[in-house]
């Protein structure tokens, strides 16, 4: 017998229990926002032959911190750290011709030390343009950090007859034969940037 074996139990143990109690203590920190952005850009977003069900359109825009050691981890086997994550809603105004407009600011969360472990840095991670189709249904097209800088239009291909939530994904394709395949079930959302 491996005497060897009871002793990396303990060990095994004592680790998932020593995560487990750090997961309970740990808090997220409350992140602060600037008051007085100036990393401004303006989202359009466009709507190609949109079904009549459309109740609201709206944007969310998500930022991480992608160096974490700035935080502490909780669960030091898996490695995740909460709290680096903070996402903030913003208007899209119509401006006629199924065009809606709104924007964000790259600097709305403030980088700090939140937990004296060294600055927190802040980072947009994406935006999406939300379609709210009925009262559960939802269709998203993201805009990435690349296309955000870029001077491209993003273009997503959105299921015209929504039959369930599985359809709330609107598809970014890139090869013709699948654009051409959803061509004719699809509305498109269209979606730039511009830096002002």
């Amino acid at each position: 017998m491996n005497r060897r074996f009871p002793c990396y139990c303990l060990i095994v143990a004592s680790l998932l229990i020593a995560g487990c109690w750090g997961a309970s203590e740990f808090k997220p920190p409350t992140v602060k926002t600037n008051s007085n952005p100036t990393q401004r850009y303006e989202i359009t977003v466009e709507l190609v032959d949109p079904p009549v069900d459309i109740e609201n359109i709206s944007g969310m825009a998500y930022f991480s911190i992608p160096d974490v050691i700035c935080m502490p981890t909780p669960d030091r086997i898996a490695g995740y750290t909460p709290g680096s994550r903070y996402e903030r809603g913003f208007s899209l105004v119509p401006t006629g011709n199924n065009t809606y407009r709104g924007h964000i600011f790259l600097d709305w969360p403030i980088d700090e030390d939140y937990y004296g472990l060294g600055l927190c840095k802040w980072e947009f991670a994406y935006a999406d343009a939300i379609v709210e189709r009925g009262s559960t249904l939802r269709q998203t097209t993201r805009l990435s950090l690349a296309e955000l800088n870029g001077k491209e239009v993003t273009v997503g291909y959105c299921r015209t007859l929504m039959r369930d939530k599985y359809d709330s994904t609107c598809f970014t394709p890139f090869d013709d034969g699948r654009i051409q395949e959803l061509d004719p079930i699809s509305y498109k959302m269209k979606i730039s940037s511009r830096k002002n």
